[in-house]
């Protein structure tokens, strides 16, 4: 198998694009979203409350939980990612897909630690027992790269 070499970029931006992909994704495709839809669904009895009772405690309180859901949770984790990596020196991470797995640098990442794999439009997560990585299409040195990468992921079951 040809070693395949990416290149990723690691600054602020990186980690807030990386997690807000991978937020989105999330909130696609994963259970989590109906929870959102509860909050959705108990709005609607606070508004059964509020006109029939004159009640407005839930109302309140599931219009709050509809709100966060929607746009308070993305806005807390962009924040407290945004703090984190306030002081993050921009540095590149060299990565090598081997037959035993992904290398950085002498650190293996190897196909039992590989969780799954998730191609995106802008890239591709690789999420690991310990981390989620982003790499985006530039990180790759050619289009043909990136699909040697996806079939070889998909080869080995993880995506």
């Amino acid at each position: 198998m040809k070693e395949i070499k990416i290149t990723l970029k690691w600054d602020k931006e990186s980690a807030i694009t990386a997690s807000q992909m991978f937020y989105e994704y999330d909130m696609k495709n994963s259970k989590k979203r109906y929870v959102g839809w509860l909050f959705v669904a108990l709005t609607q009895f606070g508004i059964v409350g509020a006109l029939k009772h004159d009640s407005y405690g839930f109302l309140y309180l599931s219009t709050f939980l509809v709100t966060y859901w929607y746009y308070g949770r993305w806005y807390l984790r962009s924040a407290m990612i945004k703090k984190y990596y306030a002081t993050l020196q921009p540095t590149n991470l060299y990565f090598t897909l081997k037959n035993d797995g992904l290398y950085n640098g002498s650190e293996l990442i190897g196909w039992d630690d590989i969780f799954r794999v998730i191609s995106l439009d802008d890239g591709v997560l690789v999420h690991t027992n310990s981390y989620t990585l982003f790499f985006e299409r530039k990180a790759f040195q050619s289009y043909d790269d990136l699909k040697l990468f996806l079939d070889k992921m998909n080869e080995k079951g993880k995506k």
